[in-house]
């Protein structure tokens, strides 16, 4: 049972930090400061076209859209971050905490815990640590689908933080060497729809290398 609940807090924590992390970040930057910073050159290998940039970092790879840019994470357990840096923001709130459209990385290693978990029982205990965490959460939809050849689950969440609606992309998956893999991918809710196809694709270009 100790076992169990230090699963559940690992799981609360990797997401809590994939959601909440760049409203974080954002907002406790000084004023004077962008609302973002690019990652300095040579910290990380990105390839970049006139269409997409190709993200590599040590031991995966992921294709951004155009107007994507990889940001320095607020967090050392956070493994990559972008954002969309051509997104306008026209809401006034919106504006002040300096938010943008944005993904965000992580990996948990499974085989530190006792017990064996498969990628269900990650995803059920990561939704059951946000429904405690987050008043009012809602999980919309929840579908199984494919990641660099292993099977994924990608769940579609609405939350409200700091007084604005977000919508979230979550996919997990579960690679050979038994770590499980989270992307996040928080807009605003009335951006859904614009985000949608693009999270969708962004999620789809990631390798493990």
């Amino acid at each position: 049972m100790k076992d169990k609940n230090f699963f559940v807090i690992a799981a609360l924590l990797v997401v809590i930090v994939l959601i909440g992390g760049a409203v974080y970040f954002y907002k406790t930057k000084p004023a004077e400061e962008s609302a973002f910073q690019e990652t300095p050159q040579g910290n990380a290998e990105t390839e970049k076209s006139s269409e997409e940039t190709v993200l590599a970092k040590d031991g995966f790879a992921l294709t951004l859209p155009v107007g994507w840019t990889e940001i320095t994470p607020p967090q050392e357990n956070i493994l990559a971050m972008g954002v969309d840096s051509r997104e306008e923001i026209n809401d006034e709130k919106v504006k002040e905490t300096g938010f943008r459209t944005n993904l965000s990385i992580q990996q948990d290693d499974l085989s530190k815990y006792e017990q064996p978990y498969s990628l269900s029982d990650y995803v059920d205990s990561v939704k059951t640590s946000l429904m405690q965490a987050i008043p009012g959460i809602e999980f919309a939809k929840e579908e199984q689908g494919e990641i660099n050849g292993f099977d994924a689950v990608f769940v579609e969440c609405w939350s409200t933080q700091e007084e604005i609606d977000f919508a979230t992309l979550l996919v997990f998956f579960k690679d050979a060497n038994n770590f499980i893999w989270a992307i996040s991918f928080n807009t605003l809710h009335d951006s859904w729809l614009t985000y949608q196809d693009v999270f969708y694709q962004i999620a789809e270009s990631f390798k493990l290398e």
